[in-house]
């Protein structure tokens, strides 16, 4: 059956392999909100299952790395599954509405706890760094700036995205007094932070922090200067797959998304001829180069999240990988 994707769901997937969607969290749940407007515009069982396979396949594809999409649609294919087994659209709907609603309540208060937890670490008069585009990270910064809290924030450009001049928009647009620099200053700066605090893409079983890439350069840089890293993440952000060894894929992405072939021609230099360009979007911070992941939970060492895995999975761990969990539920009838 041909899948019956509408232009709201792909608009949401270009919107993400492109990057215009920045943060984890707003790219997850903007595939959970495409996904519940296509449902109620099908017209069969089958044809739901074509638009829950084929677009939690694609947006799984176009955001690898990113754990709380692949934890929001195993979340979503389990509260509908039994009701697309039985053939009953109505209820389809009305399970995936109910979880729709359930989770953003949910990332809501989770992301809400440790921005205030975030805060508690941040004395007024400090120079925190971060970096990229964390939802969470914002929240706790403004926060701060809420309670009173004179704060400086020092935030890489973060390319290739350039994330960071959207971070440092926001955080001036609300008062907090920020500077701007270029990555390659990271290192330089960093006798002047007291804290870092940063976002994740992922958060693997022992404790590695997948995150936009540069996190882990910061990481290094703040662990030669003694200075703190904190990460911001729900245990949503926690990968379960990674339990049995399973590598987080990391996106790289274009090279004409770094450096036009005219660009490359005015300098003599033409792809595929001995030269190449690599444009990796995420890379792996070390479980060692990061104090402490901040959760809705309280704060955990990284080498702690195997044991909070086990909490949430049960030992031995029960579950099922999203992509099996995909194709046995929304298999065509």
């Amino acid at each position: 059956m041909a899948s019956p994707l509408d232009a709201s769901c792909r608009e949401v997937l270009e919107a993400i392999r492109y990057g215009r969607i920045q943060s984890a969290t707003k790219a997850a749940l903007s595939v959970l909100e495409a996904a519940l407007l296509c449902l109620r515009r099908v017209s069969s069982v089958g044809e739901a299952k074509a638009v829950l396979r084929d677009f939690f396949s694609e947006a799984l594809e176009a955001r690898p790395a990113n754990a709380l999409l692949m934890n929001v649609i195993r979340g979503a294919i389990l509260a509908v599954r039994d009701r697309l087994a039985e053939g009953d659209l109505n209820g389809v709907r009305e399970a995936f509405e109910r979880y729709y609603r359930d989770t953003i309540k949910l990332v809501k208060e989770v992301n809400e706890t440790i921005a205030r937890m975030a805060v508690n670490r941040i004395e007024s008069g400090d120079c925190v760094m971060t970096y990229s585009y964390s939802t969470i990270v914002l929240k706790a910064l403004k926060l701060a700036k809420d309670e009173g809290k004179e704060v400086e924030v020092y935030v890489p450009e973060s390319r290739p995205g350039l994330e960071g001049l959207r971070t440092a928009k926001e955080l001036s647009d609300y008062g907090v007094r920020v500077t701007l620099f270029v990555d390659s200053a990271i290192r330089y700066l960093m006798k002047e932070v007291d804290k870092v605090t940063i976002g994740a893409e992922a958060i693997a079983a022992n404790g590695a922090v997948v995150s936009k890439v540069g996190t882990s350069l910061i990481a290094l840089a703040a662990s030669e200067g003694r200075v703190n890293v904190f990460v911001l993440a729900p245990t949503m952000k926690f990968s379960p797959e990674t339990i049995y060894g399973e590598l987080v894929e990391l996106l790289e992405k274009k090279p004409e998304s770094l450096v036009s072939e005219d660009k490359l021609k005015e300098v003599g230099l033409r792809l595929g001829e001995g030269f190449g360009v690599k444009v990796p979007m995420f890379d792996v911070t070390p479980p060692e180069y990061i104090d402490a992941i901040i959760t809705e939970k309280g704060l955990i060492a990284p080498q702690a999240v195997t044991f909070m895995l086990r909490e949430i999975y049960g030992w031995p761990f029960r579950f099922t990988p999203v992509r099996e969990l995909l194709g046995e539920a929304c298999e065509s009838p």
